[in-house]
C-alpha cells in the first residue's frame, strides 16, 4: 500500500482514514447547500467539508481511485474528477486525518512535524503575546449542576432581569451624582481590591455562562483556564464543540452567552447598589456595573479580534474562517484599485456581503494597526529599558512592517502585468501625499490657555464663625478694606467677656498689693499676669475685629456660593467670595516641546476660549519660559479637571505633566475681555512654518532623546 500522493496522477491506492474520526452533520451554506463536519479528537479540532468531499470519503474505504471516482459520479451525479480526488487526498494528509503504518508513512509524517515545529524565536515572539494553560476539565461539573442552572434559561427569567435592569436605571437616574462619585473610592487599596474582585467575579460568570449554553446544547467542554494576553492573565473556556452544531443560531446563542451572563449580573449589581449602604459592598456592585459593561463593550463585543463578537459576526454571516476569507478579498481588490492586474477575486459574492467583508478587512487593519502599536508601547513599558526598546522594535518590524513588506513583494511579483496607465493613480496620490508631508504648510501654534484675573483672591472665613451677614453680591466692584460680610462667634465673646473680668479683678488686686508695704514683693507677679491677661485681651478683639470680613483689594466680586444666607455656619475651608482684579487680565498658555523652536516673545496671537458665545480676543507673547514645566500650576487646564493638558498627581498631591510643556505668558493687545471668571482656551499664535514630516522628525528625536538614557 502506497501512502505518498502527489500532483500527477492519482495513487495507485487510497490511504485509509484513522478510526477515530467522527463525522456530523453541518450547518447548510448561504446557497442552501448542506456541509459536513469533520471532528478530529485527538487534536480536538473540525474540518468543515462540502458534498462533493463527503460523497468521495464516504466511498473512501473502497480503496481504489477510479472506483471511487466512479461510484461517486454514478449513484450521486455529481461532476468529479481526479484533481478533485488527489486535492481531498491531499487535504487528509495534509490535517493528519489518514494512517500512518508504514515506514514512508511515519517518516512523512515525521517531515510534517518537523516543518511545523518553529523557529525558537518565532514561537517566542508569538507565545509572549498570547498562550493558554490549561487548569481544569469541567464537562462532568457541568453536566451535574446543569439543572440547577436551567432556570435561567426561561423567559420568565428574562423578563424579571429586565425589569430589575429598568427598576436599577430609573433609581440610578434619580441620584446620577451618588452614582459617579462612587468612583473615586478604587484610588485607594481597598477601593482597588473590590475593583479586582469585581473584574474576577464577571469574567467567571462571563465564562460559566459559555460553558453552560455549550453544555446545554449538547457539546461537551474539555477544559477551562487562563490566557495571557502580553502576560495579562484573563479567563478562557474551550468551546470548540460546538463546531458541530448544525444550528448557527445555537452557535451565536453560546458566543454571546458570556456576554449575557455579565449584563445579567450588571443588572442585579445595578438594582442592588439603590438599596445598599454607603461602604465596600456598594462600591463591589458600583464595580461591577462597570467593569462589566467597559469590558464587554470594549473587548468582547469586538469583532475584529477572535472574542465573542468575531464568532457572533461569523454565524450572522454564514462565513466560517471569516477573517482569512475576508483578508484575501481585501488584498485583491486592493491590488485591482490600484494595479490593475485584471485577476477574479478569490471567491465570488452577493454585492451586499462583498462589501461588508470588504468593510470589516479594512476596518480589522486599522484595527490591528492600532492594537500593535498601543502593544508595542506597553512591552515597552513593561520591561526595563533595553529589553523594552527591542520587544517595542520586534512588535513594529513583525507585526507592522513585515505584513506590509510581505505585501509589497507580492506587488513585485506582478509588476510585469502591471498596467502603466493604472499606475498613475497612486503615483500621483503618492505624490501628492509627500508634498503633503514635506512642505511647509503650518505657520500656526496651537497652545492650550487660561484666561484669568491678574490678581486674584479667594475670601475665607478667619475661623468657625456663624454668618450674620452679606454685604456685596456677585458682580459688584469692591475697594481694598471693603466690607464684604459680617460674622460673628459667641464662644470668642463670651472668653472675651471672661478675660475682661480677670483684668479687672487683676488690677483691683494689684492696686490693693500695692499699699501693702509687707505685700510689695509680689507686685511684680501680679504685674507679670495683668499683662499677660490684657495680651490675651488684645488678641480676642483683634478676632472679632477679623470677624468683618474686608476685601484685601481693589476688584470684582466674581462668585460667591448660592448657598450662603444670614444664620449659616461657615469655618476656615469655606470660600465666601472671590475677588479678582480684571482690569489687567492675562493669559497663560503651555507649549509643547516639539513647538518650543517655532515661537518667539512678540509674536501676534489669538485667544479663542472654548465657550463658543464668547469672543475671541488678540494677545501678544511676553515670555516663554527656559525650562520645562515640572508642576502644572494652573489646575483649571489638567486632565483630572477635565482639562487638555494631560497630568497625573504624584505623591505629595502635585499635578506632573506627563510630557514635557513650557510655560507661556501672553497679554492682551488692544481690547480686554471681561470675564466674570477663569475662562479655558487655546491661544493661535503665529511661529515659524513647519511641514507635517518635520512635526514627526522633531517628535521622534524627543522621544529618542528623552529614552536614551540607560
Amino acid at each position: 500500500m502506497t501512502e505518498a500522493l502527489n500532483l500527477n496522477p492519482a495513487p495507485a491506492k487510497l490511504p485509509p482514514l484513522r478510526d477515530d474520526l467522527r463525522l456530523y452533520p453541518g450547518p447548510e451554506g448561504r446557497d442552501g447547500t448542506p456541509s459536513w463536519t469533520i471532528h478530529d479528537p485527538a487534536r480536538n479540532r473540525y474540518f468543515r467539508i462540502g458534498r462533493a468531499a463527503f460523497e468521495m470519503l464516504a466511498r473512501w474505504g473502497v480503496g481504489d481511485p477510479a472506483q471511487v471516482l466512479a461510484r461517486t459520479q454514478a449513484e450521486t451525479g455529481l461532476s468529479v474528477d481526479q484533481g478533485d480526488l488527489i486535492q481531498m487526498a491531499e487535504f487528509l494528509e495534509m490535517n493528519h486525518l489518514v494512517q500512518r503504518s508504514t515506514a514512508e508513512g511515519v517518516a512523512r509524517l515525521g517531515a510534517f512535524a518537523m516543518a511545523a515545529r518553529p523557529v525558537w524565536y518565532k514561537w517566542l515572539l508569538h507565545n509572549y503575546l498570547f498562550f493558554r494553560l490549561p487548569l481544569v476539565r469541567p464537562d462532568r461539573f457541568l453536566a451535574a449542576a446543569l439543572p440547577l442552572v436551567r432556570p435561567l434559561y426561561t423567559r420568565n427569567f428574562l423578563l424579571a432581569v429586565m425589569a430589575a435592569a429598568l427598576l436599577g436605571l430609573f433609581l440610578v437616574a434619580r441620584q446620577w451624582d451618588v452614582f459617579l462619585s462612587t468612583f473615586p473610592h478604587f484610588f485607594s487599596w481597598q477601593g482597588a481590591a473590590w475593583f479586582g474582585a469585581a473584574l474576577g467575579l464577571s469574567k467567571m460568570v462571563h465564562e460559566l455562562g459559555h460553558a453552560f449554553t455549550a453544555k446545554r446544547l449538547g457539546c461537551r467542554v474539555p477544559t477551562m483556564g487562563l490566557a495571557f494576553l502580553v502576560l495579562m492573565p484573563v479567563l478562557y473556556t474551550d468551546t470548540s464543540d460546538v463546531w458541530r452544531l448544525v444550528s448557527r443560531r445555537q452557535r451565536m446563542a453560546v458566543a454571546a452567552a458570556g456576554m449575557g451572563a455579565e449584563m445579567i449580573l450588571a443588572a442585579v449589581a445595578l438594582l442592588a447598589w439603590s438599596f445598599l449602604p454607603d461602604g465596600p459592598a456598594r462600591s463591589a456592585a458600583f464595580a461591577m456595573v462597570t467593569v462589566t459593561l467597559v469590558a464587554t463593550i470594549a473587548m468582547n463585543a469586538s469583532p475584529f479580534m477572535r472574542f465573542d463578537g468575531y464568532y457572533l459576526l461569523a454565524d450572522g454571516l454564514g462565513m466560517e474562517n471569516l477573517q482569512e476569507r475576508s483578508f484575501a478579498l481585501g488584498r485583491w481588490r486592493l491590488r485591482e484599485a490600484l494595479l490593475g492586474l485584471g485577476e477574479p477575486p478569490p471567491e465570488h459574492f452577493p454585492r451586499r456581503l462583498q462589501f461588508i467583508l470588504l468593510a470589516y478587512c479594512y476596518g480589522t487593519w486599522l484595527y490591528r494597526l492600532v492594537l500593535f502599536l498601543g502593544i508595542a508601547l506597553l512591552v515597552y513599558h513593561m520591561f526595563f529599558k533595553l529589553l523594552g526598546i527591542l520587544l517595542f522594535a520586534v512588535e513594529l518590524g513583525w507585526f507592522i512592517a513585515k505584513p506590509v513588506m510581505s505585501e509589497v513583494r507580492e506587488w513585485w511579483e506582478y509588476r510585469q502585468q502591471i498596467e502603466a496607465k493604472r499606475l498613475r493613480l497612486p503615483v500621483v496620490l503618492g505624490i501628492a501625499a509627500l508634498l503633503l508631508l514635506a512642505v511647509p504648510w503650518k505657520g500656526s501654534v496651537d497652545m492650550p490657555a487660561l484666561a484669568r484675573a491678574s490678581a486674584y483672591s479667594a475670601i475665607f472665613s478667619p475661623q468657625a464663625a456663624r454668618l450674620d451677614a452679606i454685604v456685596v453680591k456677585r458682580g459688584d466692584k469692591v475697594e481694598a478694606g471693603a466690607v464684604l460680610a459680617q460674622l460673628s462667634a459667641p464662644d470668642l465673646g463670651n472668653k472675651l467677656i471672661q478675660v475682661q473680668i480677670e483684668v479687672a479683678a487683676q488690677r483691683a488686686l494689684l492696686m490693693r498689693e500695692a499699699a501693702d508695704a509687707k505685700a510689695r514683693a509680689s507686685v511684680h507677679v501680679l504685674r507679670s499676669q495683668l499683662a499677660a491677661y490684657e495680651r490675651e485681651e488684645l488678641g480676642l478683639r483683634q478676632a472679632q475685629a477679623r470677624l468683618v470680613v474686608r476685601s484685601p483689594m481693589q476688584g470684582t466680586v466674581v462668585d460667591m456660593s448660592p448657598l450662603l444666607r444670614p444664620g449659616l455656619w461657615v469655618n476656615e475651608t469655606t470660600p465666601l467670595a472671590y475677588v479678582a482684579d480684571r482690569s489687567r487680565p492675562e493669559v497663560i498658555a503651555f507649549l509643547s516641546e516639539e513647538d518650543l523652536r517655532r515661537l518667539q516673545p512678540g509674536a501676534r496671537a489669538r485667544f479663542i476660549a472654548d465657550d463658543p458665545s464668547l469672543a475671541s480676543y488678540p494677545c501678544v507673547v511676553t515670555a516663554i519660559a527656559d525650562l520645562n514645566v515640572d508642576v502644572l500650576d494652573v489646575p483649571a487646564l489638567s486632565s483630572t479637571n477635565n482639562g487638555p493638558i494631560a497630568a497625573r498627581k504624584d505623591g505629595d498631591g502635585r499635578l506632573t505633566p506627563a510630557k514635557g510643556i513650557y510655560r507661556v505668558d501672553l497679554s492682551f493687545d488692544g481690547d480686554r475681555p471681561d470675564y466674570e471668571k477663569a475662562t479655558r482656551g487655546v491661544v493661535v499664535a503665529d511661529g515659524q512654518w513647519r511641514s507635517p514630516l518635520g512635526r514627526i522628525v522633531d517628535v521622534v528625536a524627543a522621544v529618542v532623546v528623552r529614552e536614551s538614557g540607560f
